[in-house]
């Protein structure tokens, strides 16, 4: 499978602060009636700095069931040490993930210089049973991977993308000139999907799609019809919707949000909560306006 596309960061649905599982497959029943290339379990997204270890391997078993062979799955599998990333990407190697999302260790961010992240990284890449792509994520972990380190890595044989989550497009498109030719650069930030693909990213891993997957994904289909007009005007109509449910409100506002889109958002995990009605409203109206835009 190649690894490109469209990809939703799935968030993991709760009922009474317990993890929903059947929820959890309903809502990617729904998804793989889309277009949508794969998808990626225990992101930001998906909480699962709030998951214990059973919860979150009983989360990629349920979604391993539901995602379709043809889908590619990965799986966020980043832990402070490099000694737990490693144990836990081969355990969701042995589940069936086929690439692991390792984000940044950034407890000790001042320690965080770029040879230790440099080692960190090529260390679970020796060891790991499945290709690693690099998360890059300064808003969460307050680490920025500069470009030239994203393509000192890309020089592994099993290091194999990076989803850049810094909004950064100049960082972005010298990060896709600097790495090794076939190496996956991914934006995740939704609002920037249209520019990314311009400077060469192979597709986006966006929050945004959890709401509205169809119309992320016709985006890059647009842009490699070489329909590029039509494709800048559908970002750019989907962009309020994305900066709402990201930077706005959150992964309570983005639960919110797939609630409105008829998927099953509910509660964030405590300490977070949903945004109040008035937020509710205005996440109402974006979506009113993006299917009125489609015609639907």
């Amino acid at each position: 499978m190649k690894l490109a596309g469209v990809i939703p960061p799935i968030t993991t649905p709760f009922e009474d602060g317990e993890v929903a599982l059947y929820r959890l497959k309903e809502n990617l029943q729904k998804w793989n009636q889309t277009e949508l290339s794969g998808y990626l379990v225990l992101g930001s997204n998906g909480e699962s700095v709030y998951l214990n270890e059973r919860e979150r391997l009983s989360v990629v078993e349920v979604s391993r069931e539901a995602i379709p062979s043809s889908n590619l799955m990965l799986v966020g599998t980043g832990m402070e040490s490099t000694r737990e990333t490693i144990r836990f990407s081969n355990q969701v190697a042995e589940i069936g993930a086929d690439y692991a999302l390792v984000v940044t260790p950034s407890y000790f961010k001042d320690s965080m210089k770029p040879q230790i992240l440099y080692d960190h990284f090529t260390a679970i890449a020796d060891s790991s049973r499945i290709g690693i792509l690099v998360y890059n994520v300064p808003k969460f972990t307050g680490i920025n991977m500069e470009p030239d380190l994203v393509a000192r890595l890309s020089e592994h044989p099993n290091i194999v993308g990076v989803k850049d989550s810094s909004g950064n497009i100049g960082q972005l498109s010298e990060t896709v000139h600097l790495s090794q030719k076939g190496f996956a650069v991914f934006t995740g930030s939704a609002p920037v999907l249209f520019p990314a693909l311009c400077v060469g990213a192979v597709g986006g891993i966006l929050a945004a799609t959890n709401v509205v997957p169809q119309e992320f994904c016709k985006i890059q289909s647009l842009f490699h019809q070489g329909r590029i007009e039509e494709a800048r005007e559908l970002q750019n109509r989907l962009t309020p919707l994305a900066k709402a449910v990201t930077a706005r409100y959150g992964i309570g506002g983005l639960k919110v949000a797939m609630d409105l889109a008829g998927y099953y958002g509910g509660e964030p995990r405590a300490p977070l909560q949903k945004p109040g009605k008035d937020a509710a409203e205005e996440l109402r109206q974006l979506l009113v306006g993006v299917n009125k835009t489609n015609g639907s």
